[in-house]
This record gives C-alpha cells, structure tokens and sequence, in this order.
C-alpha cells in the first residue's frame, strides 16, 4: 500500500492537534457536597452561597428536607455558575447562580419545590421577578415549608428599602425609623412584595 502523501497528512493534521487539545481542556467544576439547602461547595474548595434564596436554620422546621433535597439535586454533578453584580459575600462566599449540565436552574428549583423563599439583596436582583412568581405558586400548592402552620399577626414592619419583614414586637422592627417605616397587612401582603421573614422573630 502506497504511503500516504505529505498532503494528506498535512490536511489531517489539524483535526489531530484539535482533538489533542480538546482533550487536555480542563473540566467545569462538579458539586463535591452540600453544607445546607443554600450553600454548596465544588470540588475546588470553593464555598457557593445561591442568589436570590433562603433555605431554613439548623433549628428550624424543614432544614433537613431542604439540604436533602437540594444534595440529590447537586451532589456530585457537574455544575456551572453564573453571577450577578456582587460576586462574593462578606464571609468569603462565592455568591452565584447554579445551573446543572441538563439545564436544571438549581436557585429556582429550591423555591419551586417549597424548600427555600426568596430572598432579595440588592444588588443581586437578576432573577427577583422569576423567583417572586415560583414562590408564589409553590405557596399557593402548599409545597415543603409553605404547608407550615404560622401563627399570623394582623400586621408586619419592613422597613422602605429593606428585604425583610418583621413582626411589630421584633427588636429589627423596632430599629426601623417611623419615616421609613412600612405597615404590611399580613404575611402575604409581605411576600408578595418579595421580602422574606425575619430570622430573628420568625414571622
């Protein structure tokens, strides 16, 4: 069999050296555990805290199905991250938005499913409108942590540019200057303005 040109092989050459880079390219970073319903971390060592939600405390109703939930979700699988204006919080967090590689939006999901509610912190508010609308029909389906029982109070406090609500007894409530002081009739008057409930007085 006659040898093949230098021709040849010169027009195979590049889609060799391509498929040689191709597969010297690194990975994207996979989900090596979950340290709660709200924050990862990836096979780098880099902690993740998601935009945009809140999952319940250690001591709270509902924190253990949310960090199952969310580590069968994301527990070991590759991941890509998007981000907002912010990129870190003030304890060193990468602070994004978690998309697995079938497309699952792993921020939404949370809500979707009743295992988080929105928590909106200005200057991160990409997704609000989406996660406002997610909330709200996972609260109206009484999924995960809306099929609580609250004890409800006839009115709430926020403040004008704050993110959340608070009962009028709350010691955050009190904080608020009669200026800048909003009255909220009912818990669902607050969250469907997005705000979520105080962590200190539990609303």
């Amino acid at each position: 069999m006659p040898a093949p040109s230098i021709l040849k092989i010169s027009r195979l050459a590049p889609a060799v050296f391509l498929l040689a880079t191709c597969s010297r390219e690194p990975k994207g970073p996979s989900v090596r555990y979950v340290i709660d319903g709200d924050t990862v971390v990836l096979d780098s060592g880099v902690h993740v805290r998601l935009i945009g939600i809140d999952t319940p405390e250690k001591d709270r109703p509902y924190y253990s199905e949310a960090k199952e939930f969310n580590r069968k979700l994301v527990e070991g699988k590759p991941a890509r991250l998007d981000y907002d204006i912010e990129k870190t919080d003030r304890y060193g967090r990468t602070l994004a938005y978690l998309y697995l590689e079938d497309g699952t939006f792993v921020n939404a999901e949370m809500i979707r499913s009743g295992y988080a509610n929105l928590y909106t912190f200005p200057p991160n508010l990409k997704h609000t409108e989406e996660f406002l609308a997610l909330q709200r029909e996972a609260r109206q389906a009484g999924r995960g942590l809306w099929s609580l029982k609250t004890s409800l109070s006839s009115f709430y406090l926020s403040s004008a540019r704050g993110h959340t609500f608070h009962r009028p007894e709350c010691k955050f409530a009190k904080k608020i200057g009669k200026r800048n002081r909003v009255h909220l009739a009912g818990r669902d008057k607050a969250l469907d303005r997005g705000l979520a409930p105080c962590r200190n007085c539990r609303p």
